[in-house]
Parts: C-alpha cells; structure tokens; sequence
C-alpha cells in the first residue's frame, strides 16, 4: 500500500499550491528555451507565457466553479474567486483555455503555431508530472475504490483507491518517449511544424480518458464524467488539425475523387438503363 503522506484537510493546500508555482516556473523556463530555439523573440515569448497562464489559470477556475456549483450556489460571488476559502481549479478548462489564447496570440504575433505546439511538448510533461506527484501525496484528487494491493488510503479513508495520479504519471512518461521517437521520425521525414505537439495532445487526450473510469468522478454528463467530454473535444480537434495538417487531404483527394466518379458512372448507367425501359 502506497501511503498519502499529507491529507488535504491537514494543511496539504500550501504543499500543492508551491508545487503548482514551482511546475509553472520550469514549464515558463522550458517553453522559453524551446522557443529560443527557434529564434522566437523575448518580448513575444514573454506576451506569450503571461497570457496564456492568466487565460489558464482564469478558465481552471471557472471550469471548477461550472462543475461543482452546488458549492457556490447561494453564496457571495465573492468565494469563486477566494481560492483559499474554497479552493479547487479544472486542469483540464485551464488546459483548453491556454491553448486557445496560445493560438490566438501566435496568430496576431506572426509566431508559428506549430512551432509553439511542438515547444508545449517538451515544456509540460515535466511540469504536469511534478503537480501529479504533489497530488498524489496531499490526496487532493480520489481514485476509485479498489481491492488491488497497491491501493492508498487518504486521509481517514479506511476504503483503499486507485493511485491515479502514479498511473497518469507512468502513462505520461511512456508518452514522453513516444514523443521523443515522432521527433526523430519527423525530422527525417520533414513533417510540418506541429504535427509532433498535435500527436502529444491527442495520445494525453486518449490516455486522460481512459484513466478516467479508474477516478471517483464526481460530474457526470450523462454516462461519462465532465472531463471525459472535454477530452473528447480535445482528442476531436487533434483528428481535424492532423487531416489538415498531416496530409490527410492530401491523401484522400484522390480516394475521394475515384469514388464520387464511380457513382457517377453507376448514376449515369442507371439513369440510361431506366430511360431506354420507359420509352419500349
């Protein structure tokens, strides 16, 4: 049994809170590198850091605030923004609402998205590890409630739940490495900008979904939980983004164009066939 070493009713709030400040100062400094790389200037990388993380950080809250109203309902207005009388944030909203603000700042700045896509795959994995470590030791998210021998207890919880957070962490390594091997690929191959960041978000958006049925989910809309609908938003414009970007288009113009061109010949055929039966 893995133990939860400080319960989140017991002062683990300030633990998760510094490790939240400490993730988003490596992922400042690694998105800052990676962008220096590809010559992006300081004052756009600046612009584009301070943005996205206030548009995140604002939609993580809100996307909290949607999904467990009944904390606020009836309540001042007030409390949605006093995180430390009633804290809680969406990764997953913040997550959206960064990329969003990202990809619009990349546009009115004339920086490349897909160099900004592809320099997000290296900024978060160590950052979004390092918060699910955090969470894991202050129990500030439940797995669901299982037999299995390697199941923590938090708090007084006396049920034994899925490590969650150990299991999106493993899955978020395996991802990194997968990502180091498109890298590779993609510098052979000559792939546009992006594709490797696009590839990033999808396999996160797949995983995080399937992990979800191992969480005590407490939103449901309809038989999947909140998170899992916006996961598939996001795994959905990853598919439409890599259509576009990635060729398939490309590729499937001309599996297209055969096929409308065979009905049209079977059209035709048949009109003719029923013509020639109606004037004997």
């Amino acid at each position: 049994m893995i133990p939860t070493i400080i319960p989140i009713d017991q002062g683990g709030i300030v633990v998760i809170n510094t490790i939240i400040v400490v993730a988003w100062l490596i992922f400042s400094f690694l998105f800052w590198r990676g962008l220096r790389h590809f010559a992006v200037e300081e004052d756009r990388i600046f612009d584009l850091t301070f943005y996205s993380t206030l548009a995140a950080f604002i939609a993580a809250r809100a996307g909290f605030v949607f999904m467990h109203w009944e904390l606020f309902a009836g309540k001042s207005w007030l409390l949605v923004a006093a995180l430390w009388v009633s804290p809680g944030l969406s990764w997953l909203t913040g997550l959206v609402g960064g990329l969003a603000v990202l990809t619009m700042l990349s546009r009115q700045y004339k920086v490349r998205l897909g160099l900004v896509l592809d320099t997000l795959v290296t900024a978060l994995p160590l950052p979004i590890i390092l918060v699910l470590a955090g969470s894991l030791i202050t129990g500030s998210a439940l797995g669901a409630v299982t037999t299995l021998p390697w199941g923590i207890r938090i708090g007084s919880d006396v049920a034994r739940r899925h490590p969650v957070e150990l299991y999106e962490m493993i899955s978020l390594i395996f991802i990194s490495l997968i990502m180091v091997k498109l890298a590779s690929v993609s510098h052979k191959r000559k792939w546009p900008y992006g594709i490797v960041g696009i590839w990033f978000f999808l396999l996160y958006a797949v995983n995080a979904f399937l992990l979800e049925f191992v969480k005590d989910a407490r939103v449901y809309w309809s038989s999947l939980s909140a998170n899992q609908w916006i996961l598939i938003g996001i795994f959905a414009e990853c598919i439409g983004v890599l259509y576009v970007r990635g060729g398939g288009r490309e590729r499937l113009r001309p599996f297209i164009q055969k096929t409308t061109n065979f009905f049209t010949e079977k059209g035709k055929k048949l009109h003719e066939s029923v013509s020639r039966r109606n004037t004997q």
